[in-house]
């Protein structure tokens, strides 16, 4: 019976490597694998094949641990086949980054020259006085917190506020930059996600590209896969992408594009295709963001307690759009549905 409970315990244990074995193949990285956590479970499996032997008990169970051990083995062997595939990848995006590197800076000139007037600053130089606010705020937040990281539809979220509603206890930062597009937002990085070491990452891009009629959907894909390599290779993080917040079928085709670079590059797809349709846009949007943000998963009571919130009846507001003169009246922020 005793061996009997011991070979169901290690079936029970050697299932989850064939699972990870197969993902670990998917990936064609090693990003996300731990050499010296495999060799230490390697370990384990040959000192209780060595204990077997020691006492001279040849049976079925030593077979399991067999098993196990093999199919251990073998993610040391993807693990190295992986970290080629990342050399490869390296060297290949490398190449890339100069050619992107180089449009960019054409790009960034061209829209400077079009969107900089007299009585309104350049792009450039509200992302600079965004960056020095960043830079002094970088000096007291936490490693491993919650990063989002996008364009107007997050850098309208009252992040303080919204944290406190929902009662959200790990560190959250907003660094995301009014009226940026896709093409310019390398130059931001450093400042905004690899100085906070963040564990979590939210990206939301393309609410401004898609304001040119003509938005060349591969091009802003490739440049977004491109973001995400940067991301990868610069942190450790847990990457999540939010797709563009907006009813045109410019955002629609991107989304759908999203989607599936979501799944080719291993990050997390976020659908909110329902916030514009919901009563309380910001805090539905928040509310979908937020089960994600957690340490531990959502219970009950957090599901609760979120639905509370979004769904609660809005105070009647003046029919005429102008804000309300009553104390403790509240004007919902509704996303500008393009």
């Amino acid at each position: 019976m005793a061996e009997l409970l011991e070979s169901t315990m290690l079936i029970c244990f050697g299932l989850s490597w064939p699972m990870n074995l197969a993902k670990n193949i998917k990936a064609k990285s090693a990003r996300n694998m731990s050499l010296q956590f495999i060799l230490l479970i390697i370990t384990g499996y040959i000192a209780g094949i060595s204990a077997k032997i020691y006492n001279h008990r040849f049976n079925y169970v030593l077979v399991v641990y067999l098993l196990n051990l093999i199919v251990v083995s073998a993610n040391v062997v993807v693990y190295f086949i992986n970290r080629r595939y990342d050399r490869q990848a390296k060297e290949a995006n490398a190449i890339l980054s100069r050619q992107i590197s180089g449009n960019t800076a054409n790009t960034s000139a061209d829209t400077t020259a079009q969107t900089s007037a007299p009585s309104k600053p350049s792009i450039h130089s509200q992302g600079e006085d965004e960056m020095e606010t960043y830079r002094e705020m970088n000096s007291i937040t936490e490693a491993g917190g919650v990063v989002l990281f996008g364009s107007n539809t997050f850098a309208a979220l009252p992040i303080g506020e919204l944290a406190q509603a929902f009662r959200i206890t790990e560190p959250i930062y907003n660094r995301s930059v009014k009226d940026v597009r896709i093409d310019q937002i390398e130059s931001y990085l450093k400042v905004c996600l690899y100085d906070l070491n963040p564990r979590k990452i939210f990206v939301n891009m393309g609410d401004i590209d898609i304001r040119d009629e003509n938005v060349d959907a591969d091009n802003f894909i490739s440049k977004y896969e491109w973001l995400l390599y940067m991301i990868h290779t610069k942190t450790q993080a847990s990457i999540y992408i939010v797709p563009i917040v907006s009813n045109s079928p410019a955002a629609f085709k991107i989304n759908q594009r999203l989607k599936t670079l979501a799944s080719q590059t291993g990050c997390k797809y976020i659908d909110v295709s329902d916030v514009l349709e919901s009563k309380r846009p910001t805090l539905r949007l928040f509310e979908m963001l937020k089960v994600h943000m957690r340490n531990h998963p959502i219970n009950f009571a957090d599901a609760m307690e979120a639905g509370a919130l979004s769904n609660r009846k809005i105070e009647h507001a003046p029919d005429d759009g102008e804000a309300s003169a009553e104390p403790g009246t509240k004007r919902e922020v509704v996303f500008a549905k393009h």
